[in-house]
């Protein structure tokens, strides 16, 4: 009977002990919030920089993509920008399969920028690499790395 009683008390005060840990991990203390501001805005920060050393800037707007061809050298990267109102998925060709160069997405099927978004990848295999928008497939163009 108090081997019984020992127990169940040792049971509440776990569940206690776990609860009250598990409350701890929601807390966050302002330095907590303030490396976490620091990330973004370095993130931030890199992709600007990334965009300024691009070797083209591909934006979509307006469910048009423009330019719709450039040329790069292997190595260099482009930047891909949604000055549209919506979501866009930059996805290599063919649709819906997205295999051609998964390199143009960063290795992703699709590449999601959301609205005012822009994204920076690097390409080094050459060759003629149609793109598109998988949320809207006639939104299209061609990337040549030579």
């Amino acid at each position: 009977m108090i081997n019984l009683k020992k127990t169940t008390i040792l049971g509440i005060i776990a569940s206690f002990a776990l609860v009250l840990s598990a409350c701890s991990l929601y807390n966050k203390t302002p330095s907590q919030d303030q490396t976490t501001e620091q990330a973004q805005s370095q993130t931030q920060g890199q992709t600007q920089q990334s965009q300024d050393e691009s070797a083209a800037t591909i934006t979509f707007a307006g469910g048009s993509v423009s330019p719709a061809t450039v040329t790069i050298k292997s190595g260099e990267s482009i930047t891909w920008e949604n000055k549209g109102t919506s979501a866009v998925q930059v996805a290599s060709n063919p649709h819906p399969t997205h295999t051609d160069n998964r390199e143009l997405t960063s290795g992703q099927s699709t590449l999601s920028l959301e609205a005012g978004a822009l994204e920076t990848v690097s390409l080094t295999k050459k060759g003629t690499w149609g793109f598109h928008d998988h949320l809207n497939p006639s939104v299209k163009g061609t990337v040549v790395v030579q």
